[in-house]
């Protein structure tokens, strides 16, 4: 297998870099692989550049950058944010007492990570796993709503916008006003357009303000009737941001 010589040497030394987890310099680096100072540097010069690596005005010395820091945070498995949320949802799901789900985007489809049901006995629920067509309902216009309009035009005319139930939104242009109201307000609604008779509210969470998942309640109509729902859309949207600020990067609280 052939590798690029001065991506390998820009590995090894950000893997020293993490390795030691302190301050290094030029010198230090270049004994401590055997590679020459000059080398040594110039990658050091674009590392800094995209800020994978930080160098210390005074000591001229390198440590990791906040940029690899982020991209770290970005980069886990979906078990990862669902250890993350779980605490926070069963709360969420105590407090509304309606099913509150957790997934992600997988192209033309949402996956569902976790599932903390309702306690009471007449509750909708989902196996951890299964698939959802992104078109249904409020988890698909939550996610839609991260993409550019014209995007989500090419998207639908290419996989259509089918008519699940006699509530289902069939007609693009309608479509795309439903998510410009989705941005706006920071939450989708499904009335019934998936699935007779159920309804649905979703919000995305964020890490470092990049959408990485969305949580959504799904309930009977005549449970999450109109008068409960903008105290469920609240409840959901403070948990979001909570999940959101646990995931993203902070500097000082990574410090302490």
């Amino acid at each position: 297998m052939y590798n690029a010589p001065i991506i390998k040497k820009a590995i090894e030394i950000l893997r020293l870099m993490i390795k030691e987890y302190k301050p290094l310099g030029v010198t230090e680096i270049s004994k401590a692989l055997s590679i020459s100072k000059s080398t040594a540097y110039g990658i050091l010069q674009s590392l800094n550049e995209e800020g994978l690596t930080s160098k210390d005005v005074l000591t001229k010395k390198y440590t990791i950058g906040k940029e690899l820091m982020r991209l770290s945070k970005m980069v886990f498995k979906g078990q990862d944010l669902v250890s993350i949320a779980r605490p926070y949802l069963e709360e969420l799901a105590e407090v509304v007492d309606e099913t509150v789900f957790l997934g992600i985007r997988e192209y033309d489809t949402v996956k569902i990570l976790d599932v903390i049901e309702a306690k009471k006995s007449l509750k909708i629920s989902s196996p951890i796993g299964t698939k959802l067509p992104l078109t249904a309902g409020a988890v698909g216009k939550i996610f839609f709503s991260t993409m550019k309009n014209e995007d989500v035009i090419s998207f639908l005319k290419e996989k259509g916008l089918p008519r699940y139930t006699d509530n289902s939104i069939t007609d693009i242009n309608t479509f795309i006003e439903e998510i410009e109201k989705t941005r706006k307000f920071g939450y989708s609604l499904d009335l019934g357009e998936y699935l007779k008779g159920i309804r649905a509210i979703a919000a995305l969470v964020y890490q470092d303000k990049n959408p990485v998942g969305a949580i959504w309640f799904v309930g009977f109509s005549n449970s999450m009737i109109d008068e409960r729902l903008q105290y469920i859309v609240n409840h959901l949207k403070r948990t979001a941001e909570q999940i959101s600020a646990r995931l993203s990067f902070n500097p000082q609280t990574d410090q302490e």
